[in-house]
């Protein structure tokens, strides 16, 4: 993993050496991208769910980071056609989304040290349970 291209350095596998590959790799690092590669050329999941998924842990690995002219413009143009987006907030609307929102403690304390440790933990039991198929 993390290898050069020399030579020396490649072997030739069958698509099932391949994916064996990237299950061992995903159960030693934990890295999704090997699971999604496993799970792919196993034919288990389609290019459209590696897809959706590969662009939704970009979008958490990249937060904050500034983006490029190029990328920027195509989130721009992606976002154009995404109905939730083209409702505008007038002061009226944002009132009723308030009013709404009363008195709702779903979220109360999901910014809090110990819930987020008690999340992480829980994501961390979720997917060491997951088995590869």
């Amino acid at each position: 993993m993390g290898g050069t291209d020399d030579p020396d350095n490649i072997i030739v596998l069958s698509v099932k050496e391949h994916a064996i590959a990237h299950a061992k790799l995903y159960l030693e690092h934990g890295n999704i991208e090997n699971y999604l590669a496993y799970k792919g050329l196993r034919k288990q999941i389609g290019k459209e769910e590696i897809f959706r998924e590969r662009s939704r842990i970009g979008g958490l690995n990249n937060k904050g980071k500034p983006k490029s002219k190029d990328h920027s413009s195509k989130i721009s143009k992606a976002n154009k056609n995404n109905p939730k987006l083209q409702i505008p907030h007038t002061e009226e609307r944002k009132q009723n989304i308030s009013q709404s929102m009363k008195g709702n403690k779903n979220s109360s304390n999901h910014s809090s040290p110990e819930f987020k440790k008690k999340q992480s933990e829980a994501m961390k039991k979720a997917w060491a349970k997951r088995k590869l198929k």
